[in-house]
């Protein structure tokens, strides 16, 4: 038995990990949503209160999509495009918001 042989067999083989697209950009959108929630919440600013309550009603439609879509997809969640094309429209209108509490307020 060559050593090159004994040594695969003592390394375990790599497996990566799986996720689903849609299910890592919701739960990065979320995590992002949280990180600034309590500061602009607590802002005296009308528009940064009123952008995170939108956003997290966007935040909640996408979930209740996607949790409603993967029972009726089950195992395979292969979602419809249909599906896919609203879930993209809710990124892009959580993403459009966000960039609107980046640009520069004109007073």
């Amino acid at each position: 038995m060559s050593p090159k042989s004994a040594q695969d067999n003592m390394v375990p083989e790599a497996q990566g990990l799986k996720y689903n697209k849609f299910e890592m950009t919701l739960f990065l959108t979320q995590l992002a949503w949280r990180s600034t929630y309590d500061e602009r919440m607590a802002s005296q600013d009308p528009n940064q209160t009123s952008v995170t309550e939108a956003q997290g009603q966007i935040l909640k439609r996408w979930k209740a999509l996607m949790d409603s879509e993967k029972e009726l997809a089950g195992k395979e969640e292969n979602f419809s495009p249909a599906v896919k094309r609203e879930m993209a429209v809710y990124e892009w209108r959580y993403k459009r918001l966000e960039a609107t509490m980046d640009t520069p307020q004109k007073e």
